[in-house]
């Protein structure tokens, strides 16, 4: 079983991290870019991102301890299904409480397409990681 979460964690963290860069910086970042506030020393350089792959493996153990340790998912659709619904909730409650809280999105658009893309992103890794479990049996 621990075996099993730690694999499925490490290559769900590569997935995540391709994925979540595909979609939040190639698709979006322009567009999200110009919709929140910017603030100059705000935002780190690309080069300074080393802790957005802690970021990607506490998201992928999170799923992995889940769809591996508890509910045993070795179906890709229930796999995605769970991971697209963890993926809106989380995004669902970060965007909420920043634009509750802040200036920080400029509009309800940019927080609806972060949620969309949560749960792509996060649907993706909840299927990569019920495939691990699968293919491990």
């Amino acid at each position: 079983m621990i075996k099993k979460i730690v694999i499925s964690t490490l290559i769900g963290t590569l997935v995540y991290l391709i994925v979540g860069w595909f979609i939040f910086d190639f698709i979006l970042g322009n567009y999200t870019e110009l919709n929140t506030t910017q603030i100059n020393g705000f935002k780190k350089l690309e080069v300074e991102y080393n802790w957005l792959i802690l970021s990607c493996l506490a998201y992928a153990l999170l799923l992995s301890v889940f769809i591996v340790h508890f509910l045993n998912i070795k179906e890709l659709k229930k796999g995605a299904l769970i991971g697209v619904i963890i993926g809106v909730l989380i995004a669902i409650m970060t965007d909420s409480y920043w634009y509750a809280s802040s200036h920080f999105y400029s509009n309800l658009i940019v927080i609806i397409l972060d949620i969309v893309g949560a749960g792509i992103s996060v649907g993706i890794l909840g299927l990569t990681i019920s495939l691990v479990n699968k293919k491990m049996n």
